[in-house]
């Protein structure tokens, strides 16, 4: 597994966007997390607004005993969207994404489970010269396995998104922005049966964008916060840097 992933981390760092990639969710046993990926977004049919974006990424949380976001080494992700840009104001696309996640708990010897997730996204667009505005609904399929692929005790859960996303221009060529999200979810787990919905956790994020000059690299640098429950009863708090090349296998 890791050299898997670090043979694709290679990979897409030796390539050469507009668009952060904001950090996974840890649980609610997780203080501080550090979050690094590297993405691809390529034009598969820029006339029709067709792109793939994948990305790999690393999240680390706190130790035991500290809120060094450095500490451990929690989860590694590869995930593989298409999106269709299909009118000015709507975009749609579908996903599947590969999570290996370390399962802290109190006292090792600590639990390691595999995912294999299925999404789609579906989004309305409010454009504007300054300031661009979305709204997103994302129903997304969890499916849990041990490291030998038998079925983990929490088999499933059917998870849904409602997000908002806020982009501000710094610059004359939209080369620097600020981006604010928020994102609401509720879910289903399956363990025996089917539990019932439940509102489970919220995402608030901001993040400062910057495309380099005359080259399509964009970095971004942010920041999120992850309440649990209605009633907020535990926060995690996230650092993020992601890197996303734009068309490193050339143009139409």
């Amino acid at each position: 597994m890791k050299f898997t992933f670090g043979a694709v981390l290679f990979f897409l760092l030796m390539s050469s966007a507009h668009a952060q990639i904001t950090p996974p969710g840890l649980g609610d046993g997780v203080n501080a997390s550090s979050w690094f990926a590297v993405g691809v977004k390529q034009d598969l049919n820029a006339e029709k607004g067709i792109t793939s974006t994948t990305y790999a990424g690393m999240g680390s949380i706190n130790g035991d005993g500290n809120d060094t976001p450095f500490g451990r080494a929690m989860i590694y992700v590869i995930n593989q969207e298409i999106e269709h840009h299909f009118a000015k104001r709507w975009k749609y696309s579908g996903a599947i994404s590969y999570r290996w996640q370390n399962q802290f708990d109190d006292a090792p010897p600590y639990d390691h489970r595999q995912e294999i997730r299925l999404y789609g996204r579906y989004s309305y667009l409010i454009p504007g010269t300054f300031t661009n505005f979305s709204f997103t609904f994302r129903p997304e399929l969890r499916l849990f396995y041990t490291p030998e692929f038998d079925p983990y005790k929490n088999k499933a859960q059917f998870r849904t998104r409602f997000a908002s996303k806020m982009t501000v221009n710094l610059s004359p060529d939209k080369s620097k922005r600020l981006i604010a999200a928020a994102e609401f979810l509720i879910a289903s787990n399956k363990e025996d049966q089917w539990d019932a919905w439940q509102y489970r956790e919220s995402r608030f994020s901001v993040y400062y964008s910057h495309q380099l000059p005359n080259r399509n690299i964009t970095l971004n640098l942010g920041y999120m916060s992850n309440p649990f429950g209605k009633d907020f009863y535990h926060v995690g708090h996230y650092i993020a840097f992601d890197i996303t090349l734009r068309n490193p296998f050339g143009e139409e």
